[in-house]
C-alpha cells in the first residue's frame, strides 16, 4: 500500500476521534475503509469540512473519503465472501 495513503488514513482516524489503536492491529485497507466510513456516517459528518490541503480548496468528509478510497461514503459495502473448508 502506498505509504502516503496510510498516513492520510491515520490522519482521518485521529480527526474522527478514533482511538490511537484504531486499526486494531493488522488490518486490511478494506477493514480500515469500513471503520472510517462508519465513523463519518454515524457522526453525520458527510457534509462537514474535513480540512484543506496546501494550495487547495476545502473538502468535506464525503469528498475526502471519495478521494482516498475511490467510492462514495454512503455506498453500501459489498458482501464479503469467505472460503469455507
Amino acid at each position: 500500500m502506498n505509504g502516503d495513503k496510510l498516513v492520510v488514513e491515520a490522519w482521518m482516524a485521529r480527526r474522527l476521534g478514533m482511538p490511537m489503536s484504531w486499526d486494531g492491529g493488522v488490518t486490511t485497507r478494506e477493514e480500515r475503509r469500513e471503520r472510517i466510513r462508519a465513523a463519518i456516517v454515524n457522526s453525520g459528518r458527510e457534509m462537514a469540512i474535513a480540512g484543506r490541503a496546501a494550495g487547495k480548496s476545502c473538502e468535506t468528509w464525503a469528498q475526502l473519503f471519495q478521494r482516498v478510497y475511490g467510492q462514495p461514503v454512503n455506498q453500501q459495502p459489498k458482501e464479503r465472501t469467505t472460503c469455507a473448508e
